[in-house]
């Protein structure tokens, strides 16, 4: 929540009041530099191991009455030289990124229970939060509740549909795994997608599909996240582009703001507006993602001798 801040100071997202409730006048936050940050936790002294005396874990939590704590430890990255003076000294993975996001989507669409982030917990939040009255929950008699249907909310049948379209999907020798085997159009579910089955579910299939299902507004703003991440993979970039990309990821995580209830953004979801002005920093994103190395964890894997624990054997 909050991606309002991002925008231009003079963009109408930040003051439309019906959609969200306030005018938004705050701005994005200024990352800090290595040497700020360095100063903050130079004084920091972490304790490793659980307490001496209660034999509990360390809690991370602040305590009632306490300061507030923004910092848990020191990084030991500092402990080299040129690390604060590093541009970017944390790098955030597209990979995870995009299969989070993707999952989110997914199984909220298809209102997988345990895994859908339109839950009654949320639309309670929506209550504590004063916000979005047309989704909130209204009691009936009998001590019933009844939750207004979202607009992404889709029928039995429109599910089964969609799911059909991945039952139904067939690639190339070589460009995906068999996503099929992982479609349940029955029970109205798919499970155990892997990264790559992500990755192409939102970059090809998602923009087909939602197309035909969902409302205008809402299958616009599904289709521009999965524009957003195949132009993010592009294999040369512009400074200009990832400019005018980084404006727009803030105006597509607002438009969603306006349509998913606030329990879908995560932090996954957050660090999209992240991942432009990385880019600027460190180049193209297959310079700098984690598909290479899960190939070659894979490779070492297929090395490893026993059948348990290969990673530790790593």
């Amino acid at each position: 929540m909050g991606h309002r801040r991002f925008l231009r100071a003079d963009h109408p997202l930040r003051y439309d009041t019906h959609t969200f409730g306030d005018i938004e006048r705050g701005t994005a936050p200024v990352p800090l530099s290595g040497r700020q940050i360095l100063e903050l936790t130079e004084n920091m002294q972490t304790k490793f191991g659980k307490d001496l005396i209660t034999k509990k874990p360390r809690t991370k939590k602040c305590k009632k009455g306490y300061p507030l704590i923004i910092w848990k430890r020191k990084s030991i990255w500092f402990k080299l030289p040129y690390w604060k003076d590093l541009k970017m000294y944390h790098n955030f993975d597209i990979m995870h990124i995009e299969k989070n996001m993707c999952e989110n989507i997914v199984h909220t669409l298809l209102a997988v229970n345990g895994k859908t982030k339109d839950n009654i917990n949320s639309r309670y939040d929506l209550q504590a939060l004063n916000i979005r009255k047309d989704l909130q929950p209204i009691d009936l008699d009998d001590d019933e509740v009844f939750f207004p249907p979202a607009p992404y909310a889709m029928e039995s049948d429109q599910q089964r549909t969609f799911c059909r379209v991945f039952k139904n999907a067939m690639f190339p020798n070589g460009y995906a795994s068999d996503i099929r085997r992982n479609v349940h159009v029955k029970e109205k579910k798919i499970t155990g997608l892997k990264s790559h089955d992500n990755h192409v579910i939102l970059q090809d299939l998602l923009p087909l599909e939602v197309r035909r299902t969902l409302l205008e507004r809402v299958s616009a703003v599904l289709i521009r996240v999965s524009r957003f991440f195949k132009r993010m993979y592009s294999q040369v970039i512009r400074i200009s582009d990832m400019q005018r990309l980084q404006d727009e990821i803030a105006e597509t995580l607002s438009l969603l703001e306006a349509i998913f209830l606030p329990s879908f953004f995560d932090i996954m979801v957050h660090l999209m507006v992240h991942l432009p002005a990385q880019a600027m920093i460190a180049g193209p994103i297959h310079f700098h993602s984690m598909w290479a190395v899960e190939r070659y964890i894979g490779k070492l894997k297929d090395m490893s001798t026993l059948e348990v624990m290969r990673k530790g054997q790593l």
